[in-house]
């Protein structure tokens, strides 16, 4: 079945506008210290802004060479580490360990950046992942292979010129995944937990509108994962296709949390909000730190099967 957004128009623009913002304010930090000729240079231009050699060169093979997202890899935590590059200072409140789950993922063999055209596919993935978990709640290592592999089929049979699809861009063309999308909800990264358009306030916000499990797609971009809600009393899933080494995790992985909060914690160690300097204007920093929420479900013929 095939689902288009009642505004498809407006979103579209504005997930245009996000992705403008996103990868201007990523390409100007990753130019700030010269050209893009080989990893050498770019290793030299992840230094310059206050990386270790090591960690700039796990983030570019991690990457598959891109220095954009090898820069937005950094950002938002790909590196454990205490020195932070003084380019970009991620804000001080990190989340307690009391808060994080002490759970231990399920790594899959591979990442998406395994597999050739995988760079690009994350969201096409995460649209395989919701369709598998809403259809079995069950998630393991061959879960984790299989949305991979068939995830980036899924991406190399659209007809698109765009590298970085939004699920709203799929989901309004002719696709494979029996999903609607029923609201798009678009916030800002904040530590505040009052924030009107923080991370927490959204969350609870479309958990409160659905009584049966939800698979919700969070779009920071260039990056999109998927979390799992359950109706109540049951455990809160995040399924990433991206490696994530403040996790422990080089391969994709599903992470069980017993609570909105445990779940929450875990998001704020992969997108921390970031203070991009007083160089990037306050508009494209606020865009650098806004996400997107697509929360999904079955469409009424596939959940009766």
């Amino acid at each position: 079945p095939i689902h288009r957004s009642a505004h498809s128009d407006k979103a579209t623009q504005r997930n245009a506008t996000h992705a403008e913002y996103s990868t201007r304010t990523v390409q100007r930090i990753a130019t700030m210290n010269g050209g893009n000729n080989g990893n050498d240079k770019y290793v030299k231009q992840l230094m310059g802004m206050g990386f270790e050699a090591d960690h700039a060169e796990e983030a570019l093979r991690i990457t598959a060479g891109n220095i954009e997202n090898a820069v937005s890899y950094l950002l938002n935590g790909g590196i454990e580490d205490d020195m932070q590059p003084s380019a970009a200072n991620v804000t001080d409140a990190v989340p307690t360990p009391s808060s994080v789950s002490s759970s231990k993922p399920i790594v899959g063999p591979i990442s998406q950046y395994s597999v050739e055209d995988g760079r690009s596919a994350c969201t096409c993935i995460a649209l395989t992942a919701a369709t598998k978990f809403l259809t079995s709640k069950c998630v393991d290592a061959d879960f984790l292979r299989s949305m991979i592999t068939e995830g980036v089929q899924t991406y190399n049979s659209l007809s698109t010129s765009v590298e970085h699809m939004s699920a709203e861009e799929i989901l309004s063309q002719d696709h494979p995944f029996p999903l609607r999308c029923d609201d798009i909800r678009q916030g800002m990264l904040s530590h505040d937990p009052e924030h009107f358009i923080g991370l927490h306030v959204q969350l609870h916000a479309v958990r409160q509108e659905h009584d049966a499990w939800m698979a919700v797609l969070l779009t920071k971009t260039p990056e999109t994962v998927l979390l799992c809600l359950p109706p109540r009393g049951g455990s809160f899933w995040l399924v990433d296709s991206h490696p994530r080494a403040q996790l422990g995790c080089d391969g994709a992985y599903a992470k069980e949390h017993a609570s909105m909060a445990e779940l929450i914690a875990t998001l704020q160690m992969i997108f921390p909000p970031t203070d991009l300097g007083p160089d990037i204007p306050e508009m494209m920093a606020t865009m650098y730190n806004s996400f997107d929420l697509y929360p999904l479900s079955l469409t009424s013929s596939s959940s009766s099967r």
